[in-house]
Order: structure tokens, then C-alpha cells, then sequence
């Protein structure tokens, strides 16, 4: 007798999975960097920060809006007033501002798609300069969009390159008297896209109750509607001036008894920047003023970027603009 053997049951089919994201096109009139719309459709914060924004009002804001961070080395170097009057110049009016402090983690995710083009030089000293003390999210109404172009994206044109080899006279940057690559004062959202997603991230400090309120205000004009200045002049006023100069750092710092003043006496060059960057290691930053002449220092004489290193996502020029719509 023959014995046959039941066929096993065919597998069930098994249900195609879909991407837990947002809408293919969600980013499209965000950005103009395609690399950016489908890295953003999969980025949390970017996803999230899309709930801030539902209404047709709401996402108009994003284009009539963007906003500056006045960072701890603009606080510390007093060139808050001069930021905010020149943005002022320019069109864009601050009407609301919310103070936060940078972490390690806050900083990354800010740069998650610029860092893996940081030196380690740069990733060292970062954590130690945007952890100096408090920094300052001011918000923006562009008043002079004669072009068409979003706030935020008029913004990021009119700031200029972050290094200074390559800075034009009139660039944003160097009128605020940008010192070096981390000495540059300011943070700003390249265009929607970015204000969406940094929004989102910042407001794990601020909280959402005055974006939500900003939201809904109209944007009114001229100094004195707005906190940013008051907030600025409570910042600084905890943080002693510093005029964030290298060599007047390092002269500075020979005078002191600990690490910091032996490596100013014995290590003065930039040629020793290694033994200051594991100095960083070992020894505790000094407080008050001695802090930001070992930054000062610092600052100077490392390389900012690995060479040959393009970040994962590009700045997005106003040519782009122009070109995708």
C-alpha cells in the first residue's frame, strides 16, 4: 500500500509593507533639493513638525517666515543687537523669541545631514562652544519678498558661506563680524523644509505654547514689538564680553596656574593644536572669561571640515529656487 504524504498548506501571502511615512510628495513644495524631500519624508522630526503646520495659513507662514538662532559666541562677543539691526535693515523683522540651551544630542540631530562632513577637530569644540551657556530663537517676518522667494531661503542667500575663505564683503556673516568657521554667531532654517523640521526639534526645549501663538499673530513691525532685544540684553548680561581674539587669548591665558596656562606658555602656536584638543579630555574648560579664550583659541586653529567630505544633504541655493518652480 502506498502512502501518500498530505501537501503542507501554501504559505499565506504575506501583506506588502508600506513605508510608515508622510506623503511621497509631502516636501515637494518645501524644498528644492530632491535628496532632501525623500530623506525628510523618513525623518521624525521633519514628519512630526508637519502637524505644526496643517492649515493653508499655517503653511503659508512658512514662507513668509523663518527665524535666527543668536548662538552662545554671539552672546559672549555682544553682537546680538548688531544681528538683529541688520536683519532689520534687510527686511526681516524678529517678532517672537524663545531662549534654549544646546545639548550634544540637539546639536547632532540639528546637523544630522551636515556632521558626517565635520573634522573631529570641529566635533570636539563644538559641544564645548554651543554648551557655553543659553542661546536665543528669534523669529522672522520677511518683509521684502519682492522675488518670491521664501523667507527662509532669502535668508540662507544673503548669509553667506560659513567659512570664511570663502565670504563676500556684503554677505550677512561678515557684517556681523563673523570671526572663524564656529565664530560665526548665527543658525538659520536653509528654506521650508528645514524650518519644519528644526522647529520641531527646538521646540523639545521651548515647548510649542508660543510658536502656536506666533502662528496665529500678525507680525507687527519696528523695535519694541518683539522680546528678542530684551531677551538678548538678560542673556548677555550673565555672560561676561569677551572680544573672542586668539592671539589676545592666548596671551591672556599665560598667566594662569593651571593646564590651560601651561599650554598658552609652552604650546602657543597653532602647530600644537593636537595637545590642546586632548587637553579637552582631560582638563575641565575654565570658567567666566578664561572659558571663551580657550574656545577663542580653539576655534582658530582647527580645521573645521574633512577634506574632500560633501555633507548628505547640500545647502539649497536660491538658484535652485528660481530653477525648480
Amino acid at each position: 500500500m502506498t502512502t501518500t504524504t498530505p501537501e503542507a498548506p501554501a504559505p499565506s501571502p504575506v501583506p506588502e509593507r508600506t513605508v510608515s511615512a508622510v506623503s511621497p510628495r509631502a516636501f515637494d513644495s518645501l524644498s528644492a533639493d530632491p535628496v532632501k524631500r525623500a530623506a525628510y519624508r523618513l525623518d521624525p522630526y521633519a514628519r512630526e513638525g508637519l502637524d505644526l503646520f496643517r492649515s493653508p495659513s499655517e503653511r503659508a507662514w512658512l514662507y513668509t517666515t523663518t527665524f535666527v538662532v543668536l548662538k552662545p559666541d554671539a552672546i559672549a562677543g555682544r553682537r546680538c543687537g548688531l544681528v538683529l539691526d541688520i536683519l532689520e535693515e534687510e527686511g526681516w523683522v524678529p517678532f517672537a523669541a524663545e531662549p534654549f540651551r544646546f545639548d550634544p544630542v540637539l546639536t547632532r540631530e540639528i546637523w544630522r545631514y551636515q556632521f558626517n562632513a565635520a573634522s573631529r577637530q570641529r566635533i570636539a569644540v563644538v559641544d564645548h562652544l554651543l554648551g557655553s551657556g543659553p542661546s536665543l530663537l528669534v523669529l522672522l517676518h520677511d518683509t521684502r519678498r519682492g522675488d518670491g522667494l521664501p523667507a527662509s531661503v532669502r535668508l540662507t542667500a544673503a548669509k553667506g558661506a560659513a567659512d570664511p575663505q570663502a565670504a563676500h564683503a556684503r554677505d550677512l556673516r561678515s557684517r556681523f563680524g563673523r570671526v572663524n568657521g564656529l565664530f560665526n554667531f548665527v543658525h538659520t532654517a536653509d528654506e521650508p523644509a528645514d524650518l519644519v523640521r528644526e522647529l520641531r526639534l527646538l521646540s523639545y526645549r521651548t515647548g510649542t505654547a508660543w510658536l502656536r501663538t506666533a502662528l496665529s499673530q500678525a507680525p507687527s513691525a519696528g523695535r519694541g514689538a518683539c522680546p528678542a532685544r530684551a531677551l538678548a540684553a538678560e542673556l548677555e548680561a550673565d555672560v561676561p564680553a569677551h572680544d573672542l581674539d586668539a592671539t589676545a587669548s592666548v596671551r591672556r591665558l599665560t598667566s594662569r596656574t593651571d593646564a590651560w596656562g601651561t599650554l598658552a606658555r609652552e604650546h602657543p602656536s597653532p602647530d600644537a593644536v593636537r595637545q590642546w584638543l586632548s587637553a579637552l579630555d582631560t582638563h575641565p574648560l575654565p570658567p567666566g572669561s578664561a572659558r571663551w579664550d580657550v574656545l577663542a583659541v580653539l576655534t582658530d586653529w582647527i580645521d573645521c571640515n574633512e577634506p574632500g567630505v560633501e555633507p548628505l544633504v547640500a545647502t539649497v541655493s536660491a538658484t535652485d529656487w528660481r530653477n525648480d518652480t
